[in-house]
């Protein structure tokens, strides 16, 4: 007889409320000098407020204008907590205060002072956490999860050992709770209910890309040249797409919400038409500078896909890029919506919008989105990491590991790291990345002309290497569309009784048989490795490498899991075992199942 999981549900201490007159909004309440933002709950008194509640849900509502609400609950010993959507700082976030607010970010401290003066106020936070995609979606290690259901601005303080609170600025709270017995169990809860990422229509879709603004190519890879909708070069974009598609290549473009008032007719058509409102009347508009330069601003605007009018107009502008051959588009630009235009759900409501507009057009793109919100990932076939820029060095690196695995930990598997596109990257550094990138689910490198000239023999190596993956890949993508369960997968989903291998924030399961260990120091030649339970097979000693990339298999090294273990990591190499046993197609190494099998759908 199966023996059930013991369910395990938050303990609620209370529901609280403190008013919000004369306090600054936490998106307005500016850092001191140069620094970084660290918002704290308001101070005095919180007053008690009656809430209703079930085993799946708590609900609390207030009567005029929005206050701060919070919800109180017990923390365990020892209780750790993930989830919170695409995050960059950390991807256990015990001892801080994480907020949930769609903007740019986080770049280093020094270059605050550029990306500000070119970016709304609202659209960026000077802030550890900032992203563009959270999610304020909680994942508890004694196995539930909690949604907050508000599109507010809200937060989660992680800081004391004896409880943890959620806290939203609004007028009606609700939280969602999914019960279980497991992180695992619960994410799957979740996702099912919230929505998951569609599988890729095309192996293609998971790469491996390559940006480029001129067209050039790299063999084997989709390439994405740039575009913007205010500015007309239609013939280029068309050319540049012939040329690729006659080098059996695939085109990819950029699309953007945001039109501002120097696109000329494109602008003045948008706004006769009201196109920029909301439903209630108001406009969705801002000013900028150009450029980064100073004043005079120039007008932005962002649609309104509320208003069926906006779709049927940006529907035209997708339309016109299929027309000029592209196989597909980033959606960019999700975190400009202002305040009054609900922020944090912008990105959904774009995002939906694009989806509903390649059905009805009944085309299959591919559609990479770069934010996101609270059920959006219904909507978000694909999603690319954030931009770390090259300032921020091997930092920016273990960013986007912490990036992929708090996107898994919150129901997102087709997700990708965004190598630095800027010039010049350390060399030691831009080969740990393509490793990077090739060990996740996609795999994009939008280099300069110049880093792709840096990078080109190893990414040509590690571009073989993720193709021979994707049929892998393929089979872990029907898995999360069955279970919930992501393609890159930290060890609190695969190993949750393991008090090790769970508090390990740099390694991680790619699908249910590769363990992957990233390089995250400079000069490192070597690291730890702790092994799940079981035997696994030392992939760079059980098999010689050609310079074409291609594996021929030599006899296997086989090592008992359980334990920790110094690795090899030379430059030529990422850290990569394979569980005995372990079925991935493409892989002929003794000891691995390497036939392709059917893909599970």
């Amino acid at each position: 007889m199966a023996v059930r999981e013991k369910v395990n549900f938050p303990v609620l201490v209370g529901v609280e409320s403190h008013s919000a007159k004369g306090i600054t909004h936490p998106v307005f309440d500016e850092p001191d000098g140069a620094g970084w933002h660290e918002w704290m709950p308001p101070a005095g008194d919180w007053t008690p407020i009656e809430f209703q509640s079930s085993d799946s849900s708590i609900t609390a509502e207030l009567t005029g204008a929005p206050a701060y609400i919070r919800a109180v609950f017990e923390r365990s010993e020892g209780e750790r907590f993930w989830g919170f959507g695409e995050r960059s700082n950390a991807v256990e976030h015990s001892g801080s205060i994480v907020e949930h607010w769609v903007g740019e970010g986080p770049y280093q401290l020094a270059d605050y002072q550029l990306v500000e003066a070119i970016t709304p106020r609202w659209a960026i936070r000077r802030r550890r956490d900032a992203t563009p995609y959270p999610i304020p979606w909680l994942l508890s290690s004694r196995g539930y999860g909690v949604l907050t259901e508000c599109d507010e601005w809200s937060c989660h303080d992680l800081r004391a050992e004896s409880t943890w609170t959620v806290i939203a600025l609004t007028n009606r709270f609700s939280l969602r709770i999914f019960a279980a017995g497991s992180p695992g169990a619960a994410l799957a809860m979740f996702s099912e209910e919230t929505g998951r990422q569609p599988i890729p229509a095309s192996e293609w879709f998971l790469g491996p890309w390559v940006g480029t603004a001129v067209g050039d190519s790299v063999v084997g890879t989709a390439v994405l040249p740039t575009r913007t909708h205010e500015i007309p070069h239609r013939d280029r974009e068309r050319g540049q797409a012939v040329d690729l598609h006659g080098r059996g290549l695939k085109s990819m473009t950029r699309l953007s919400p945001v039109i501002t008032r120097v696109s000329g007719e494109l602008f003045a058509s948008a706004a006769r038409k009201r196109l920029f409102e909301s439903s209630d009347g108001r406009a969705i508009t801002f000013t900028a500078y150009r450029d980064g330069r100073e004043p005079p601003f120039i007008e932005q605007a962002q649609l309104d896909f509320t208003n069926r009018s906006s779709v049927e107009f940006y529907q035209r502008l997708v339309e016109e890029a299929l027309e000029d051959g592209h196989d597909g588009w980033i959606e960019e630009a999700g975190e400009f919506s202002p305040l009054l235009a609900e922020h944090n759900s912008y990105p959904l409501r774009y995002h939906r919008a694009l989806a509903a507009i390649a059905r009805e057009l009944g085309r299959s793109p591919a559609r990479a989105v770069g934010s996101g919100w609270s059920r959006s990932a219904a909507f978000s076939p694909l999603v690319l990491g954030s931009d770390t820029g090259p300032s921020a060095g091997f930092d920016g690196l273990r960013s986007a590991l912490n990036q992929g695995l708090s996107a898994g930990l919150s129901g997102i598997a087709f997700w990708g790291a965004q190598t630095p596109s800027d010039d010049p990257i350390a060399p030691q550094l831009l080969v740990r990345w393509i490793q990077l990138a090739a060990l996740s689910p996609l795999m994009l490198m939008p280099g300069g002309k110049g880093t792709m000239r840096q990078a080109l023999p190893h990414w040509r190596r590690w571009a073989a290497f993720h193709k021979l993956l994707v049929p892998y890949l393929m089979a872990a993508a029907g898995e999360y569309v069955r279970t919930g369960m992501p393609i890159m997968r930290h060890h609190a989903l695969t190993d949750p009784g393991d008090e090790v291998l769970i508090r390990l924030d740099d390694q991680y399961m790619l699908g249910p048989d590769l363990l992957v260990a990233p390089v995250l120091q400079p000069g490192a030649r070597k690291r730890s490795i702790r092994l799940p339970a079981g035997e696994w097979l030392d992939l760079w000693r059980s098999v010689s490498v050609a310079d074409d990339g291609s594996l021929h298999p030599k006899s296997p090294v086989v090592l008992r899991g359980g334990r920790s273990v110094m690795f090899p990591a030379p430059l030529k190499e990422i850290p990569l075992l394979v569980r005995a046993g372990g079925k991935v197609p493409g892989l002929d190494v003794p000891g691995v199942k390497a036939s392709r099998d059917q893909r599970l759908s």
